[in-house]
């Protein structure tokens, strides 16, 4: 523990001896709360019911401090609290829990947004960017799309009343927008428009400011475009076979774009670019086995499991990509005629599906591709 914390640790024993604090120093003791139970989650030192502790009485003094004086400062640090704490309670996956706390949060500063405050207003939009996201993991699908357009527009304010570059802010509202958009059905043109503000917004940020780092969320945008698209498209009718190349054609542009910017960024150093990659790679392949491109799918697909196999060893959502992999890569196979190598793809594609369903058996896409694995067995 360096000194700082040391500091804290100790100047939270002595603020707590006091027999009568005053209004300044249950302030700084809720700040030191704050501090401390920050320190435990991030240091991953403390266990939750540590954590929340601290955060519960940094809010309690906070609470109680408002309840004596209405004070800008104090309701301020609270929701600073409700930020922080919602934070930990999604990193232990509650997130129900975490929405709970967030809603708090957004009623502590509306007083202070209300009057025009520029750092509540932002701070709001921050909030209901993450309640949009929180609803949306809890399926309430039509909250989840009130937050998000409320942030979206938060945002737009607050770039016209302070010199704070919102930019990046709007165009992470216009992801998740395009994400929910697409959930509920929405036609696909709602999607791409969202999607292509969202990319809009990265570049200019890019051009004026540098931030090449960025360039990673644009690469995955012109991935979720795609997929939108080529999703949209499978198994509809085509008035011409020039229509369907066209769509195509466009989709895996899309893709080839992502996976350059993707390949730049890991190039430099941005390891999660290379998880992104993963999956743009795969992707790239899926779409040229389903249009039977199957020589140029086998080549992908090769370079999906050569370059990317060991991120399966890290987690079960590269361990489930993987074993997808495999099954396209199969069916790739069958389509050139080699039955023998597709059947050694399934056959490590059920290893991995069955790794899988031993902490995960309920699992209704895992057991679909079990059971596409079974079915590809029994053509081949």
């Amino acid at each position: 523990m360096d000194t700082n914390l040391d500091d804290i640790k100790n100047r939270i024993a002595e603020l707590e001896n006091l027999t009568a604090r005053t209004h300044e120093q249950n302030h700084e003791l809720a700040v030191h709360y704050t501090a401390w139970a920050t320190y435990l989650y991030d240091s991953e030192e403390g266990d939750w019911e540590s954590i929340a502790l601290f955060f519960g009485k940094a809010e309690t003094l906070l609470i109680t401090l408002l309840e004596q004086e209405d004070d800008d400062e104090i309701r301020q640090h609270l929701s600073n609290v409700y930020l922080e704490w919602g934070g930990a309670l999604y990193g232990f996956g509650d997130t129900e829990s975490a929405v709970g706390i967030y809603q708090k949060a957004v009623d502590v500063l509306r007083p202070l947004d209300e009057a025009g405050n520029g750092e509540a207003k932002y701070d709001m939009a921050g909030l209901k960017l993450n309640l949009g996201i929180g609803y949306r993991e809890l399926g309430e699908l039509q909250k989840a799309k009130t937050y998000l357009d409320e942030s979206f527009l938060d945002y737009r304010a607050v770039e016209k009343i302070s010199d704070d570059d919102t930019r990046v802010y709007m165009a992470t509202v216009s992801v998740q927008q395009g994400n929910l958009l697409h959930e509920l059905g929405e036609p696909l043109e709602a999607v791409v428009d969202a999607y292509n503000r969202a990319m809009r917004l990265y570049v200019e940020v890019i051009e004026d400011q540098g931030q090449i780092v960025l360039e990673r969320e644009l690469a995955n945008v012109l991935i979720d475009r795609s997929l939108v698209t080529y999703e949209h498209w499978l198994g509809k009718k085509f008035e011409s076979e020039e229509e369907q190349k066209s769509i195509i054609d466009n989709v895996l542009l899309d893709i080839s774009r992502g996976i350059e910017l993707l390949e730049k960024q890991y190039r430099e150093g941005n390891e999660p670019a290379r998880h992104c990659l993963f999956h743009a790679v795969a992707l790239q392949g899926k779409v040229m086995c389903d249009v039977e491109n199957f020589a140029d799918a086998k080549l992908v697909l090769d370079r999906a499991e050569h370059d990317f196999a060991d991120l399966c060893e890290e987690d079960d959502a590269f361990m489930m990509q993987l074993a997808m992999v495999y099954a396209t890569r199969a069916i790739a196979l069958m389509g050139l005629g080699d039955k023998e190598s597709g059947e050694r793809d399934c056959l490590k594609g059920s290893e991995l599906v069955n790794r899988l369903l031993q902490s995960n058996d309920s699992d209704a896409e895992i057991q679909e591709l079990r059971q596409q694995f079974q079915t590809l067995l029994k053509q081949l």
